[in-house]
């Protein structure tokens, strides 16, 4: 009986050797792919996208408002927390299509950071994740996206801000200013615009704009906003601007 239990522990040994064997020989052979899911918990499928190879270069996108705050409300009632998400992700798509890596600071429709001083609070929060980018990777600009609103309901157009003190900041407005100014802007063009009390201008470090696709105060220009064919034109637009300003600062490879 002795020699029974002996033999049959020696086959569960060597069974167990086998096994071990097998499993650093698949570690070793695939371990990128194996610990991003491990620390991650994703997908075979979104691993696969975040080891494609990129250029370099990061954009954040900061789909503004979101959650209790909507923004402006149309004269129609489209909310531009709805229109910026909307956008935000036709420009991710088409930026990681180019081979940039792409962050958003919101995903869906919330606000950012703590329940408390709520609106600091989320601004803060976006700022965090511009700002680590930023510290991971110096290649990195911040485009946020935003709807405006006017009196006049003849107004309409889209318009770049950058902070007056950042001359990166400025060449990334004039890059996207241009192409709209080419593309998008049909009853006339506008010029990018300098600021100093932006709260997302002045906090985030790297080079960024807000960009105003449009008006929500005019019908005609609302209603275009509101639909996928025109965002993704807009949004089309906005990466070939994006792409120029990286192109001259001789950034990606």
């Amino acid at each position: 009986m002795n020699a029974e239990i002996r033999k049959y522990r020696k086959k569960i040994e060597v069974l167990m050797a086998v096994v071990l064997l097998v499993s650093v020989t698949i570690f070793a052979i695939k371990p990128r792919r194996f610990l991003s899911q491990r620390k991650v918990g994703v997908s075979e499928e979104t691993t696969i996208r975040m080891e494609r190879e990129t250029n370099g270069c990061c954009v954040v996108i900061d789909p503004g408002h979101g959650g209790k705050d909507p923004g402006k409300v149309g004269t129609k009632g489209t909310l531009e927390k709805e229109v910026n998400l909307k956008i935000s992700f036709q420009l991710k798509s088409i930026l990681e299509e180019k081979g940039y890596m792409v962050r958003m600071t919101r995903s869906q429709d919330c606000h950012l950071g703590a329940e408390r001083f709520r609106k600091t609070a989320d601004l803060n929060e976006r700022c965090r994740i511009i700002n680590n980018s930023f510290e991971e990777n110096i290649k990195t600009v911040m485009i946020s996206i935003h709807q405006n609103s006017f009196e006049k309901s003849s107004v309409t157009g889209a318009q770049c801000f950058y902070y007056h003190k950042s001359q990166q900041g400025k060449a990334l407005a004039e890059a996207v200013q241009k192409k709209l100014n080419e593309k998008m802007n049909v009853s006339g063009e506008k010029k990018e615009k300098s600021n100093d009390n932006y709260y997302m201008l002045i906090n985030s470090h790297c080079p960024g704009i807000i960009i105003e696709c449009g008006f929500l105060s005019n019908p005609e220009e609302e209603e275009k906003l509101g639909t996928e064919d025109y965002q993704k034109s807009l949004s089309q637009v906005i990466a070939e601007g994006i792409e120029d300003y990286f192109n001259r600062e001789g950034h990606c490879s």
